[in-house]
């Protein structure tokens, strides 16, 4: 047998990816695999790519379930295959295949028992002929029994380790405004009635689920990308991705513990002929009341060729004035990455207890950590800095480095920024780029 990808297969071969194929439509929740539709292969690629870091394409799982029907059969390659396996628990393709041949190997020995020749009855001799045979046969049907009971136990565990809790987006992609529907998959239904669930959305608001449903929606007002977590008894088990798009520079209000509506303020040619910021009256126009305390988001959201683990983001801005509703006058800059996100805020001194620092999987937060390096004033205007080389982290706030780490969880591409202020910000100039190949972010100025 010839397989699609050109190599002399064996029928084991594809027995071997059969198998696969049936254990990873089980661990997704969807055990009778002819009946999924497309969205099920794009999810599936979804999870493979968070589970694995490897990216397989929802054609090609077509082609490896049979979807898309082909001369011969499709043998995927070996880092897909690893992928595979490593989804439903194994360490990897070879470690998957070897388990399967141990298991046909034991139920063969179960199956066919060694044949045990007559006994000749001898009327003299108190012991039978088979006495000695019997005394070496029952020893090996207990060894074979046992191996067998500790290979079910262990498949049993494999199988348990192997069906995590799925939180799946079914529509991650989208423009602003956007409802995102979000499927939660358990293990076994009913085996977890008293683990308590939480989702947190992302974008400050969260949901308690039940154990019983199993599709949620979330209505998103502002453009960016959120990463929801799904979350256990408080322990994160898995994180879905929704993504915004803009074109271009936009600017969203919110006034502060208004969490039931955002103002989008129509500004032409923002950051461009020398706008630079957006005005009291401007923003009065959409509806916020600035005598009160308010935030605006400027935000440029979309991929990128950026590499989020070597660039450097140079902006001048200046925070708000004082003003009624404004005390701390902060900034915040947001970059994100494919999985994850740098953030942090510059805030005056005296107010450094509401300041969060993020860097890709390393999370601050002035409530319980000691942030005091990210206070100044920059009422007056100032310089920021963000400095990323190998996933080595500097933060510089006029030309002063103030922190320095070092993360692990890679932010691969950058898919888009976002500049906070709290009342009436100005943004003088912005400049991200790429510090391998030089690539400037669209949207610098």
């Amino acid at each position: 047998m010839i397989t699609e990808n050109g190599q002399h297969g064996k029928a084991e071969l594809l027995y071997h990816v059969d198998v696969c194929c049936q254990r990873v439509s089980e661990t997704y929740g969807k055990p009778d695999w002819e009946k999924w539709i497309n969205s099920d292969y794009v999810s599936l690629s979804q999870i493979l790519f968070r589970k694995t870091r490897v990216r397989i394409s929802p054609n090609t799982l077509k082609r490896i379930f049979g979807k898309i029907k082909t001369d011969s059969r499709y043998y995927p390659q070996k880092a897909t295959r690893d992928a595979l396996a490593i989804y439903i628990g194994y360490t990897d393709w070879e470690s998957f295949v070897q388990l399967q041949e141990l298991i046909e190997r034991t139920a063969v020995s179960k199956i066919e028992p060694p044949i045990e020749k007559p006994v000749a009855l001898v009327l003299d001799s108190p012991i039978p002929e088979s006495t000695g045979k019997r005394t070496w046969l029952l020893p090996t049907l207990i060894s074979v029994a046992a191996l067998a009971v500790g290979l079910l136990f262990f498949l049993n565990r494999a199988t348990k380790a192997s069906e995590p809790v799925h939180f799946i987006c079914r529509n991650p992609f989208g423009e602003n405004p956007h409802s995102a529907v979000f499927a939660v998959r358990r293990p076994t239904p009913g085996t977890d009635e008293s683990d308590t669930y939480m989702i947190q959305y992302g974008d400050g608001k969260k949901e308690r689920i039940n154990s019983s449903d199993s599709l949620y929606t979330h209505y998103y007002e502002r453009p960016g990308r959120y990463f929801a977590v799904l979350q256990r008894n408080g322990k994160n088990m898995d994180t879905a991705m929704i993504y915004l798009q803009t074109k271009g520079w936009t600017v969203t209000a919110n006034m502060m513990h208004d969490t039931t509506r955002v103002y989008p303020i129509e500004v032409r040619h923002l950051f461009g002929n020398g706008q630079r910021s957006v005005s009291a009256r401007e923003a009065a126009h959409a509806g916020i009341d600035t005598n009160r305390t308010f935030f605006m988001e400027f935000i440029n959201s979309h991929p990128s060729a950026i590499d989020g683990d070597n660039f450097e983001l140079i902006t001048q801005v200046q925070t708000s004035p004082d003003r009624a509703g404004v005390r701390c006058s902060q900034v915040g800059l947001t970059v994100w990455g494919e999985s994850s996100q740098h953030l942090f805020d510059i805030i005056k001194p005296g107010c450094v207890h509401w300041t969060n620092l993020q860097t890709s999987d390393l999370l601050k937060n002035g409530q319980r950590d000691d942030l005091s390096f990210l206070g100044a004033d920059l009422r007056s205007g100032g310089a920021l800095k963000l400095e990323v080389v190998n996933k080595r982290v500097r933060i510089f706030i006029n030309k002063r480095m103030v922190y320095e780490t070092h993360y692990t969880t890679p932010l691969q591409r950058v898919y888009g920024v976002r500049i906070r202020f709290s009342g009436i910000g100005t943004v003088n100039s912005f400049l991200l780029k790429d510090l391998k190949t030089n690539k400037v972010f669209d949207g610098s100025f």
